[in-house]
């Protein structure tokens, strides 16, 4: 999907907006602008880190420094909030189990 289309796809077509929708479309703008500013030249899909994220979760437990082991999938876990809440959810797993 090029830009165009997730811009599309993220905000549909131009209509005039209630206040709280257009602070929500404002939200939503941000957001994505954030995320353009911070992505790297070389990046992670969820799909990657997912199959890293287990590694990544094991390492983190026994208290290694996954930002310099593992910088792309850090960098993507502070970008994705859906792979974030699967980190979040093993890392209960393994330090419960720990």
């Amino acid at each position: 999907m090029n830009l165009y289309q997730y811009i599309k796809r993220l905000f549909g077509a131009p209509r005039k907006k209630a206040p709280a929708a257009q602070n929500e479309a404002s939200e939503k703008m941000r957001k994505m602008m954030t995320m353009l500013a911070h992505t790297q030249e070389q990046e992670l899909t969820c799909d990657e880190v997912y199959a890293l994220l287990d590694e990544f979760v094991e390492l983190a437990a026994r208290g290694e420094d996954v930002s310099k082991l593992m910088p792309l999938v850090q960098h993507h876990l502070e970008m994705c909030p859906d792979c974030r809440e699967e980190y979040k959810v093993l890392e209960k797993i393994v330090l419960n189990v720990a």
